[in-house]
């Protein structure tokens, strides 16, 4: 079982001027939806309004996903984004958020979680009580490093000393080119060459360093994008549960969790199908890719 830690969220989804979806979203959402597909038993840990309860059912009903971790609150909406898509680029502006995780929010956690916060709603307190109550963690760093300004626009901002302890914490770390750079990665991955430390780079694929080892794999023109949302989630999610197994080899758990990414962008939302064949297909297209140095 692979425990999802973050907010849900209702994403509005725009291209353009025009809104084109509105739906759950979040890690919890889409590491469940796809994961489950694959024969990986989430448990999404959440926090959410009861303006999310609509989508609750489409959980239980449409995704075969246990609901018992999903808290809804009275006191706050679901956090809520929207997201304009533009050529190549994407602007995030939050419209409602709900209340940070509690120590209360977090008992009877399983062995191997992934930590995916959206808005800080994650604190370093919990994080390190998360840590102390298992025994494999994942943590995308893009919800420790989003910040807000006065309209609720998105932009990021790091502090060195809470990533320092986000990586110590962590056995998976997983960032993208929106949250650190390309000489920022190499520093901390250097610094913590014992972590498996990733970093996402939109249509140029991915990047992971472990103890000196370097593996790049690119994952354009694979397919056709349809959805981008939520690929980076699902490919932590689908990264830590691999490695949390002790036998898995890193250069397949980083092809296979690469490939699911892919598989994710052709679906819409999180209700996108993986097809075997299509997930073998794309694994041996990105296998072809793999750089090792």
């Amino acid at each position: 079982m692979l425990g999802i830690i973050g907010h849900a969220a209702i994403d509005i989804i725009r291209r353009g001027g025009s809104i084109v979806r509105k739906s759950p979203g979040g890690a919890p959402t889409y590491c469940s939806f796809y994961l489950k597909q694959l024969g990986i038993e989430p448990l999404p840990i959440t926090l959410v309004g009861n303006d999310f309860n609509e989508y609750i059912t489409e959980y239980r009903v449409r995704g075969g996903i246990v609901t018992d971790r999903i808290r809804v609150l009275n006191e706050c909406s679901s956090t809520s984004y929207e997201i304009t898509y533009y050529d190549t680029t994407r602007r995030l502006r939050l419209l409602a958020r709900c209340r940070d995780f509690s120590i209360d929010d977090l008992h009877d956690l399983p062995d191997t979680v992934t930590v995916n916060p959206i808005a800080r709603e994650v604190n370093l307190d919990a994080l390190w009580y998360v840590r102390k109550n298992v025994e494999f963690m994942g943590v995308d760093l893009q919800g420790f490093t989003r910040v807000f300004d006065e309209n609720n626009y998105v932009s990021t901002r790091i502090n060195i000393e809470d990533l320092t302890k986000i990586i110590e914490y962590a056995d998976v770390i997983k960032a993208s080119v929106d949250d650190v750079s390309i000489s920022e990665f190499n520093a901390l991955a250097n610094k913590y060459s014992g972590k498996v430390v990733v970093l996402t780079m939109g249509a140029y694929g991915s990047l992971l360093l472990y103890k000196g080892h370097k593996l790049r794999v690119s994952t354009d023109s694979i397919v056709n994008v349809r959805d981008p949302t939520g690929a980076g989630d699902v490919l932590t999610c689908s990264l830590t549960y691999m490695l949390s197994r002790g036998g898995e080899d890193l250069e397949w758990s980083f092809i296979f969790s690469n490939a699911v990414a892919v598989a994710k962008i052709m679906g819409e939302g999180p209700y996108g199908i993986i097809n075997n064949d299509t997930l073998k297909e794309i694994t041996d297209k990105l296998f072809s890719r793999l750089i090792k140095t």
